[in-house]
């Protein structure tokens, strides 16, 4: 015959759960912000990468970012099997359209896929900014990418005026995006 539960088992179950969920939302929305590269990157020039073009720009071709000078740009470290991946990316889309009069340059870096396989997710996600494919992961390891999605917004001057992990909001991430035009 068992014993029974005393009150103080009672409420120790309830607050251990409790726990544990706080815990798990922690994880999940405060500590992919507190990424290692973003605070000692803010400020600093981002550095130069030249990476092969997968789609949306012409075959075989490879830009480099020193390029760029001048522009805005997001880079925007992903995958295909990334499920915030997916989420983000019609979100850079608009923002792309919305900032490209404007001078913002939007670049998908694809981190884990071969490029016909990022190429045909550029198509079914109806992405028209340049996806480019870091196959050596030379570019991930200088911007200190770590977690998936990661943006790096570097101004026109080319210094990194944001580093952000995560699923970013349309709304945030447009206000970091005017702040740097």
């Amino acid at each position: 015959m068992a014993e029974p539960e005393s009150s103080s088992s009672k409420i120790l179950y309830p607050a251990v759960a409790v726990l544990l969920a706080l815990s798990a939302l922690f994880g999940l929305f405060v500590l992919p912000r507190l990424s290692p590269g973003v605070g000692g990157m803010i400020g600093a020039e981002a550095p130069d990468v030249t990476l092969p073009v997968a789609a949306n720009g012409d075959p075989g071709a490879r830009m480099q970012l020193a390029e760029l000078k001048g522009q805005p740009v997001i880079l925007d470290f992903w995958a295909t099997w990334c499920g915030p991946c997916a989420v983000q990316a019609p979100i850079l889309e608009r923002i792309a359209r919305r900032y490209q009069g404007k001078g913002l340059v939007v670049l998908g870096v694809n981190v884990d896929d071969p490029p016909h396989v990022a190429s045909q997710y550029a198509i079914q996600k109806g992405l028209s900014y340049p996806i480019l494919i870091d196959v050596t992961r030379d570019a991930s390891a200088r911007y200190g990418v770590d977690k998936l999605p990661s943006l790096v917004v570097i101004d026109r001057q080319g210094k990194i005026a944001a580093y952000l992990t995560g699923i970013v909001d349309e709304e945030s991430l447009s206000e970091i995006v005017a702040a740097t035009l």
